[in-house]
């Protein structure tokens, strides 16, 4: 009897949550599925107030373990972010069911406008590209679990030369998460400057060779790296990161850290508190 993998779409929101489901994509009753849950995830850029982005809809390819590949309808999505609120909690967009084992191929996300706010001001974002494919995903989705979408604005967001032209090319990274796994330890923590919560702040995470997350500190000082495994990571923390030109990628071995903290994960969630006073 086949298997179905239950997959599942969250959005990470820093105050609510949204939730919707997607028809099985196989109506076989001698189908059995596997969930898998995505997670969409912030990397900001400081100077940004907010950038929000109408997500039109998602499609995704996969392929069963008899080679036939299989693209899903438009999951309609009709809904604006703002993507810098993107922090802390999860929240789902969608979920839906592929046949256990299958591979996932390439996801599409489709955008319709973006309005980013710098210093308090509103300025329109020239859309690069409507329709976002996150090519070569190569995931073997198993039983299911959570599939995590790093939105990347300090890589997706630039400006156009000196002018107040900014345009917007969404870069997004797929990571996953199997639903059975009990392995993976929660990072998170805050931010402060002698006592005081530091807003805005990008705070990285790595391992020995890889930059893992970027994620960016709440008006609380408060941020979410996400889960991990065992093992010895490098936090770095920036406050002085400034939006990258048009065409132009952003290099952190061009920058100083505010802080730097070595941690291990050892069976247990980490909950730090970063005084980059400290750390000059």
């Amino acid at each position: 009897m086949k298997k179905i993998a239950y997959i599942l779409l969250v959005l990470l929101i820093l105050s609510f949550s949204l939730i919707s489901c997607v028809a099985n994509v196989n109506e076989d009753a001698d189908v059995v599925n596997s969930t898998v849950k995505v997670l969409l995830t912030d990397r900001p850029v400081s100077e940004v107030d907010s950038l929000w982005v109408y997500i039109k809809d998602f499609t995704y390819t996969y392929e069963t373990i008899d080679g036939e590949t299989v693209t899903s309808t438009p999951i309609s999505i009709e809904k604006e972010y703002d993507i810098l609120s993107l922090a802390g909690t999860e929240t789902t967009l969608f979920n839906f069911e592929i046949p256990e084992n299958s591979t996932l191929v390439n996801l599409k996300m489709t955008v319709k406008d973006a309005t980013v706010t710098i210093a308090g001001e509103d300025h329109s974002v020239i859309l690069m590209k409507s329709d976002i494919l996150i090519p070569n995903v190569d995931i073997n989705i198993g039983e299911g679990g959570e599939l995590v979408l790093d939105f990347d604005v300090v890589r997706s967001l630039h400006q156009m030369g000196n002018n107040d032209i900014y345009k917007l090319s969404p870069v997004l990274k797929p990571t996953f998460r199997r639903g059975n796994a009990n392995d993976l330890y929660l990072v998170k923590g805050n931010i402060t400057d002698n006592s005081t919560p530091v807003s805005k702040a990008i705070v990285t995470i790595s391992d020995d060779s890889t930059l893992l997350r970027i994620t960016f500190s709440d008006k609380n000082g408060n941020f979410h790296l996400g889960k991990y495994k065992n093992g010895n990571y490098t936090i770095n923390v920036y406050t002085n990161i400034n939006l990258p030109d048009e065409d132009v990628d952003l290099d952190f071995s061009l920058y100083t850290p505010d802080a730097t903290k070595i941690i291990t994960i050892d069976n247990s969630d980490l909950d730090l508190n970063i005084d980059i006073s400290k750390q000059n």
